[in-house]
């Protein structure tokens, strides 16, 4: 199985962000670390007034394409 560090360096990463349960997603262009990707997720939760989450594409598969959680390792 590939690590998260093998996915972030090499494929898109998206950022998904918002408050209640309406949010937006944008393709994240920042450095490609997980350190990085954490500060940026930091500044979207506006010290926990919004919710963010990056996700990072894994594979396509018959329903669609899979992508890790970068903070949690699991699919969505």
């Amino acid at each position: 199985m590939t690590t998260i560090t093998k996915l972030i360096e090499t494929n898109e990463i998206r950022i998904v962000s918002g408050e209640g349960e309406v949010g937006t997603s944008e393709i994240y262009n920042g450095k490609r670390t997980i350190r990085a990707i954490k500060m940026r997720l930091t500044k979207e939760r506006c010290g926990g007034d919004r919710w963010a989450n990056a996700k990072v594409f894994s594979y396509s598969n018959d329903y669609g394409d899979v992508f890790v959680d970068v903070e949690t390792g699991e699919y969505c």
